[in-house]
């Protein structure tokens, strides 16, 4: 929907009765507030205040505001007095953009990489395990079906759940291109068309919070832990840029650009793009895709034909606001000519603590995103990595 009437003529025609106002904190864990649909339109002419300590970065005031060309219904909620949601920019009181929000730092990274003259597309894969409920109904580490990679029904168990995800995300409005059973036991993926990377990030922050709760209320549970199972392969946050000149496929030379650039950066940004500790066991399995390396198949950024550049070392608690954003910085400095040559001796950080020391001697992480979201985001992620009681193998980090 592109204009706030067109909403709330949704909103009259289709028995809406709550609206939830969507947003990330720092880390990419998805927030809401749940407003009664006959305010909507007050809260789009003077926003909604919450407390920035949601977003997590200090506290005093904050206000949302929403973003009309992000609203998707939830279909998993009643048919009658449904809910939609819709995401929001966050602002000072005063309406001066606020440093920790998220949308606005990929919006901002995905206006200069504009100025490269090249146009990217971005794909996206991301991979889950689906696991049983206790008998109280709590979450463990067994999973569904013992099924393998493209296995089908019977032993694949969770053909009828994708297929549920499936009809759900394009009833939201999102346009998922394929499903499957990934290589470990209980675990999935579905792939979604190339997108803006302001749409693909949106898309799957909606698809994480779509996935678990039909998963829930089938009974399930969904992990996008990056390795909830000692000794199996972890889930991947696979991206595929695509990137074009004047609506043709980019050159080669262009795309190995675009893939240098990236290369050069990924130990300096693995903090975010492997958030927490569960991340680093991913990392270290022997199929895991992540050398510093162009051109094998166990490089972490890889160049496919028709321009595209695969990256496969993000995982699935990555805040994909974040990930995109800082993959669109280095690619740009790749295509500038303007990034380091990549180390092909050197290697992602081994642990959170490694990751967090690597982006705070990063230069190019300081310039790529703002002081203040740097600062705090880091030191999250520095009492994360120090707190060994904290339980990132079943919630994900998210």
């Amino acid at each position: 929907m592109k204009n706030i009437e067109e909403i709330i003529e949704y909103i009259g025609e289709n028995d809406v009765k709550f609206v939830k106002l969507t947003f990330c904190d720092i880390l990419g864990r998805q927030k809401n507030v749940s407003l009664n649909a006959s305010h909507f339109r007050e809260a789009c002419d003077g926003g909604v205040i919450i407390d920035a300590s949601a977003v997590g970065m200090g506290r005093g005031d904050l206000v949302l505001m929403p973003k009309p060309d992000t609203v998707a219904a939830m279909p998993w909620r009643p048919s009658s007095g449904s809910v939609i949601t819709v995401m929001c920019g966050i602002f000072y009181p005063d309406g001066t953009p606020f440093e920790g929000d998220c949308m606005r730092i990929l919006s901002d990274a995905e206006t200069a990489f504009a100025e490269t003259g090249v146009d990217a597309q971005f794909m996206t894969e991301s991979e889950f395990y689906i696991t049983r409920l206790s008998d109280n109904g709590e979450p463990t580490l067994t999973p569904v079906d013992y099924a393998g990679y493209l296995d089908a029904a019977p032993l694949d168990r969770c053909e009828n759940l994708r297929r549920e995800i499936v009809f759900t995300l394009e009833s939201m409005g999102m346009k998922p291109l394929s499903s499957h059973h990934e290589h470990g036991h209980g675990q999935n993926a579905v792939i979604f068309r190339a997108a803006s990377a302001y749409r693909s990030a949106i898309n799957t922050v909606l698809f994480r919070g779509a996935v678990k709760n039909i998963a829930y209320s089938d009974g399930l549970y969904a992990t996008f832990a990056p390795s909830p199972m000692e000794n199996s392969i972890g889930s991947n946050f696979r991206i595929v840029a695509e990137l074009s000149r004047g609506g043709a496929p980019a050159d080669d030379k262009t795309a190995e650009a675009f893939a240098r650039g990236v290369l050069a950066r990924l130990p300096e940004i693995a903090v975010f793009t492997n958030p927490i500790r569960n991340s680093y066991r991913r990392l270290l399995h022997r199929d895991t895709p992540c050398r510093l390396t162009l051109g094998t198949a166990k490089s972490a950024v890889r160049v496919k034909p028709g321009g595209k550049v695969e990256i496969t070392s993000a995982d699935t608690a990555c805040n994909p606001f974040i990930v995109l954003a800082l993959i669109m910085r280095a690619g740009a400095e790749g295509l500038r000519g303007e990034a380091p040559d990549p180390d092909e001796n050197a290697f992602l950080p081994v642990s959170l603590v490694d990751a967090v020391d690597a982006a705070r001697g990063s230069e190019f992480a300081a310039r790529s995103l703002p002081a203040p979201f740097l600062s705090a985001y880091l030191d999250k992620k520095d009492s994360q990595a120090c707190d060994m009681s904290r339980d990132d193998v079943l919630r994900g980090g998210l």
